[in-house]
């Protein structure tokens, strides 16, 4: 502690004295700016920032400075954000002080920090990223994104898909981040969707509108609510309903596309509410577990329900069989109100786990069951799969094929694919 603080202790606590007095008023001396750092400016040369900023090095910083220097770079028009944090340079020396500036600019700011008109702004959020894929028992479907990136602000995003063939859907969507508040992702949007249903090979057409918020506490928790409007045509019916609900995800993965000692479970309840019928509560429970086995291999299980307590149409009804329920089957191969299902699988890598690209082979065990309200689900009729498949995770690319016998049943090949740039 330096002698001038002592004394001004000192002072605090004893008569006044004109030594007192002289300290006092050099306590109350401004801090003065002894160096500027510049960080997070690509096209806006330093001294450019520091004649917005209007500080030198030699500037005595009175008090409430820094909120003056962040308004005046705010004002300015040139940053999306500004943070300023102010450093002692010394322990022992008070009013010397170190300005760090932290921007971050608009996107597309020009070499010199020009900044774009609307038109070159707009252009320079434009997005546009191809999409083509084969889903088991649904079918090829190709098209695109077209994403405008921050025309929201800062995390603030419109995303337009558009896709033809098995899967036709054209979509507006939102989504923008927020750091602080209870909701830190908003996202939602409307969208007009086709797609044939292979439970009942017949086309599902929607139209809906849907908002969706989503919380995450610390780093493997994440709540959220959602709420929709849909407009549905399914072969003769025609109907209209709106849902809402909510969910609980925890997930400790770190490498979702090869996970490892790790879990993940996704907990949601729906509200649906036809027009015509009556009201249904929907529950699902997605959950899975992944253990290291022999070498890099891992042992995968997963146990999915969705249990609805009340009947529901047509259109609705959950659907078990093929890649992602129970292979060995054909996709909607079995219908119901509520379904449930369970695999086991060995997965064994024939490379590092750690490579960008990832392949290897998988040997599965799959059980599943749909079943109408009424009915308990001891009392399903459960059927099983068993086989072995190959499969390739790289940044473009995945690919998955999977032979599965189904008990009893025969055996069906099944090929998920997906290229997206």
């Amino acid at each position: 502690m330096t002698a001038r603080r002592l004394l001004a202790i000192a002072c605090a606590i004893t008569t006044l004295t004109p030594v007192c007095a002289t300290a006092g008023a050099r306590v109350q001396d401004p801090e003065i700016v002894a160096e500027v750092r510049i960080h997070g400016n690509y096209g806006t040369p330093d001294a450019d920032v520091l004649a917005l900023a209007g500080v030198r090095v030699g500037d005595a910083l009175e008090s409430g400075g820094v909120e003056a220097i962040a308004d005046r770079l705010r004002r300015s028009g040139r940053f999306e954000s500004v943070d300023i944090r102010k450093r002692f340079r010394s322990l022992t020396e008070s009013r010397q002080v170190a300005l760090i500036i932290i921007v971050q600019e608009h996107p597309g700011v020009e070499k010199g920090g020009v900044m774009p008109g609307p038109v070159k702004r707009f252009g320079n959020s434009i997005m546009a990223l191809p999409t083509l894929e084969y889903v088991d028992g649904y079918g090829v479907t190709g098209g695109g994104r077209i994403s405008f990136v921050n025309i929201f602000g800062a995390e603030g995003h419109l995303v337009v898909p558009l896709t033809v063939g098995s899967t036709r859907q054209a979509a507006a969507e939102i989504d923008k981040t927020f750091r602080a508040g209870p909701v830190r992702r908003l996202h939602g949007g409307g969208s007009i969707a086709s797609r044939e249903n292979p439970g009942y090979d017949v086309r599902d057409l929607r139209q809906e509108i849907w908002v969706e918020g989503v919380r995450p506490f610390a780093r493997v928790l994440s709540v959220g609510a959602r709420a929709g409007w849909t407009d549905v045509s399914f072969g003769d019916v025609q109907d209209r309903f709106t849902s809402y609900g909510a969910s609980v995800t925890l997930d400790t993965r770190v490498n979702p596309a090869f996970p490892r000692n790790a879990v993940y479970v996704d907990a949601s309840w729906r509200a649906w509410n036809p027009q015509t019928g009556s009201s249904v509560n929907r529950y699902r429970v997605d959950a899975r577990g992944y253990a290291g086995f022999i070498g890099s291999s891992v042992i995968s299980v997963r146990a999915v329900t969705d249990t609805a307590d009340g009947a529901l149409p047509t259109y609705e009804r959950a659907l078990v069989g093929g890649f992602s329920t129970l292979r060995g089957f054909r996709a909607g191969s079995f219908v119901g109100d509520s379904m449930a299902a369970a695999s086991a699988e060995w997965r064994i890598p024939m490379n590092s786990p750690l490579r960008i690209g990832q392949t290897g082979i998988a040997i599965f065990y799959d059980a599943g069951t749909a079943y109408d309200h009424g009915t308990r689900l001891a009392d399903a009729t459960f059927h099983y799969g068993v086989g072995a498949g190959w499969y390739l995770r790289a940044p473009l690319v995945q690919f998955d094929l999977d032979v599965g016998y189904g008990l009893d049943h025969g055996t069906r090949v099944h090929v998920m694919a997906g290229l997206r740039f």
